[in-house]
């Protein structure tokens, strides 16, 4: 295996098997999980995501073998300030119980939320800055945070502001690339703004759903064209080197093709755009980040069938 391919898959996948579509039961997740690392496949696995309400399921006896075993935590959130610094408080409680009943076993490196809507629609970005600074002083400075901006009509709105406020904070940007229906998959007009305007407000990035396949394909279920991981992640490191308009990265996201997606021991390259591979492990670490997703067989079973792994 090339080391372009593997800095740009190490670590990518966070597991969210507890999620639509595969929404497991909590012992079959983790069961997965457990097996997952384990597998010659682990390098490519990050953190086991659930909600902070449901970590008081968990017990050192779900996870067997040497650990630590790295969660990513979903917060609460809520609709305004008060409710959600109200959450905050309960998710960090349950963080705190779980950190004490399970340790050395796991650890969480990860707290993802959602911005109050009501905090977004006001539009005073100094206002989101201030809640992202404080969450961030409740959690510690060894979570990494993130926030996502809510879909719907006033996303494009709402997503610059909320990038402009994390770019005054050590804090990332989550982006949600699918869901269940057709109308939860943005366009890659959206994909493509949310991927630069974290680019040049140095803001980390991560994904979530929609992104089981490497390729952008039509899903048959929903009859809808879905993101490709590699689209985005390839597209967004040749963003960043080579400073792409959001015309050119709309092209990357929107390629069908495989073969125009090229590795060698050096660099990768979407046809004639390259990467060398200490771009693209430095990229992956402080900016593009990883994707959640309900599925790890599916992944790495289309990048074994189309040679990649």
């Amino acid at each position: 295996m090339f080391p372009s391919i593997q800095a740009l898959l190490s670590q990518i996948i966070d597991y969210a098997g507890l999620f639509p579509p595969a929404r497991l039961p909590l012992d079959q997740a983790i069961t997965n999980y457990v097996r997952y690392r384990q597998s010659d496949d682990a390098w490519m696995l990050a953190r086991f995501i659930i909600p902070a309400r449901r970590l008081a399921e968990l017990t050192p006896e779900h996870w067997p073998g040497p650990g630590p075993y790295p969660f990513s935590v979903l917060g609460r959130g809520g609709q305004d300030r008060e409710d959600f610094l109200n959450g905050l408080a309960q998710d960090i409680r349950d963080i705190a119980a779980f950190r004490s009943r399970m340790g050395d076993r796991a650890i969480v490196t990860m707290y993802e939320v959602r911005w109050p809507e009501s905090l977004l629609a006001r539009g005073n970005v100094q206002d989101l800055a201030d809640l992202a600074v404080a969450v961030r002083e409740a959690l510690g400075t060894d979570i990494r945070l993130f926030f996502e901006t809510p879909q719907g009509s006033a996303w494009d709105a709402w997503m610059p502001r909320a990038v402009e406020a994390l770019a005054r904070t050590d804090t990332g940007f989550k982006l949600r690339c699918g869901g269940v229906e057709p109308h939860m998959v943005p366009g890659i007009d959206q994909v493509a703004r949310a991927v630069l305007a974290c680019r040049d407000a140095g803001v980390p990035f991560k994904a979530t759903a929609g992104l089981h396949h490497p390729i952008r394909h039509v899903n048959e279920d929903m009859g809808v064209p879905m993101h490709g991981f590699f689209n985005l992640f390839i597209g967004g490191i040749l963003a960043c080197e080579h400073r792409l308009s959001q015309t050119e990265l709309e092209t990357i996201l929107a390629d069908e093709d495989p073969a125009s997606f090229t590795f060698t021991p050096d660099h990768l390259a979407w046809r004639q755009l390259r990467a060398d591979v200490e771009a693209v492990r430095d990229l992956r670490s402080r900016a593009l980040i990883s994707f959640g997703s309900c599925s790890f067989d599916e992944p790495r079973a289309d990048l074994r069938a189309l040679g990649w792994l």
